[in-house]
């Protein structure tokens, strides 16, 4: 049986956020418990995907050291995702819709 991909998250400071974090967040690891990923901690090794979120544009949580934890990598800035506005109250679900359409790549 192959492995899980394993995804991990990256929090800003959280010093200005324009959006709940925690929502997007709770909305994943709610995802991964029937779906093909496992959540992992950033430092668990092997981390397949890590998903930064930053509570504003500024996006102080994406960072060279964390983009080299992992092959692919999604960033929330805001209300933003991968540059691209998206409404806050949306967020979660895209975030959750972009890994998923990730995974199916890596598979």
């Amino acid at each position: 049986m192959a492995r899980k991909t394993r995804v991990a998250l990256k929090y800003c400071g959280c010093c200005n956020p324009a959006v709940d974090l925690s929502r997007i967040a709770a909305h994943l690891v709610k995802e991964a418990g029937p779906g093909s990923y496992e959540m992992v901690s950033l430092t668990a090794g092997e981390v397949d995907v890590v998903v930064v979120l930053c509570g504003c544009p500024r996006a102080c949580g994406d960072k060279a050291a964390v983009r080299a934890g992992a092959g692919r990598f999604i960033v929330v800035a805001g209300e933003r995702v991968e540059g691209e506005p998206v409404p806050g109250d949306r967020l979660p679900e895209e975030v959750a819709s972009r890994l998923v359409r990730m995974l199916a790549v890596i598979k």
